[in-house]
């Protein structure tokens, strides 16, 4: 099943919001849509299954066609999306222990990666480099490889470990560098960066997501310039463009993908987009006179070319901007704060989001499923309450339709184990 899914709830992956309508306006104060609501109609709950969420980087869900996909460090389960039977579960690759990260989103084929911890390993060893690429509506395992080298080999905790996009995997590991393959598995070279090609001596981070592959360079002796950016087709290895001083900081220590629709990144300061030219399209500091843009994995989400994110330290105050112009849409202080945004789909870019509320007929708080518009703003509506014995909801996602709501929860708040949740709606 899902993992550390407060990492996750979307980079990736990207989806739900807040409200009220009107370029930087704070709009009417919310109506209290916590003030209850009946309980969801509950379709399926699969058995919990143990989970360690120290030091794993696992997405929340795989939902693709009739497969509901859980990961967590016990193994990977497909299930049936309609009855939450188990429909298979996937074998480790040979070496292969515990599974320790994945790819955030499968691609339009249902085609995932899952990267293992070895199968000898011992206390403290933090080695997360088998790969296995596995198809979800089989369960079948396409390949793997084995990618350590040296005593180990293991993702950042920062970045995105491994993406899968229409014809390439790609994965990145600390010291080990960047590893491309197609989807059949063929290794693909690593793209040769031009921008430091006047540099005696430069430094190549790389940044990976399903649609690009993005190079920060650290080379300050070409024009004076002491961040450039590289930006390559993910499939293709094709350069597409290069920026220098693309932010009006120095060398970013961290730089992190956070959509590819448009390609937008974050550093520690500054939050910029770029067109498919390279063109900079949103370049806006992290501070803000009212307070600072959070963009950690878990606090925001991101649909239809809209950034949802909380701005303030009680992170109840949320702002939309547009990341195709870096207009501001909307902000909108709540009563409770949105947890946790995740994809949601529906008729006119309809998201989700669980938030606190009151379950009806009960003296109880439970959480409810919200409704919103990205880029429309608006109060949210509350389509209902998951029930009472719901667990603690960690990560949110919906059938491709929008009829049905997953919920991958703890059983019990604070217990290491992950079972999922169908709800109709």
């Amino acid at each position: 099943m899902g993992a550390n899914t407060k990492k996750w709830a979307l980079l990736a992956t990207v989806a739900a919001v807040l409200l009220a309508a009107g370029c930087g306006d704070d709009g009417d104060e919310g109506s209290d849509a916590a003030d209850g609501g009946a309980p969801l109609a509950q379709e399926w709950k699969t058995p919990a299954v143990a989970h360690e969420p120290e030091d794993v980087w696992l997405p929340p869900l795989w939902v693709t066609g009739d497969r509901v996909v859980g990961i967590s460090t016990e193994g990977v389960t497909g299930h049936d999306a309609k009855t939450g039977k188990a429909a298979w579960e996937l074998a480790p690759p040979e070496g292969a222990g515990q599974p320790c990260a994945a790819s955030p989103t499968v691609n339009a084929d249902g085609v995932g990666a899952v990267l293992f911890g070895p199968a000898d390993a011992k206390p403290g060893d933090d080695s997360c480099a088998v790969l296995a690429v596995v198809d979800t509506k089989s369960g079948e395992l396409l390949w793997s490889k084995d990618l350590t080298s040296g005593d180990s080999a293991y993702p950042s905790a920062d970045v995105i470990p491994v993406s899968v996009g229409e014809e390439a995997v790609t994965v990145e590991l600390i010291e080990d560098g960047l590893h491309r393959f197609s989807l059949d598995g063929e290794e693909l070279p690593t793209p040769e960066v031009t921008v430091g090609e006047q540099c005696d001596d430069y430094y190549t981070d790389w940044r990976h997501s399903a649609t690009y592959l993005v190079a920060v360079v650290d080379c300050p002796d070409l024009t004076g310039a002491e961040n450039h950016i590289a930006g390559y087709d993910a499939a293709s290895g094709e350069e597409l463009w290069t920026a220098a001083d693309f932010t009006d900081e120095d060398q970013p220590a961290r730089v992190e993908i956070l959509t590819d629709e448009p390609l937008t990144v974050a550093t520690q300061e500054r939050l910029v987009s770029f067109g498919k030219d390279g063109k900079v399209l949103t370049d806006l500091p992290l501070k803000r006179p009212d307070g600072y843009l959070h963009l950690d994995p878990g606090d925001f989400t991101i649909r239809d070319s809209v950034l949802v994110t909380s701005y303030d330290d009680a992170t109840n105050d949320y702002v939309g901007i547009d990341l195709t112009t870096g207009k501001e849409l909307w902000k909108k202080e709540f009563d409770f704060a949105p947890h946790p945004l995740a994809p949601g789909s529906g008729s006119g870019g309809e998201l989700v989001a669980l938030r606190d509320g009151m379950i009806e007929g009960e003296n109880a708080m439970g959480e409810y499923l919200a409704l919103w518009d990205a880029r429309k703003g608006g109060e949210p509506s509350t389509a209902g309450m998951l029930p009472e014995n719901a667990g603690s909801a960690q990560a949110v996602a919906s059938s491709d339709d929008g009829g049905v709501l997953y919920v991958l929860a703890e059983p019990e708040v604070g217990e290491e184990a992950l079972q999922i949740e169908a709800y109709r709606r």
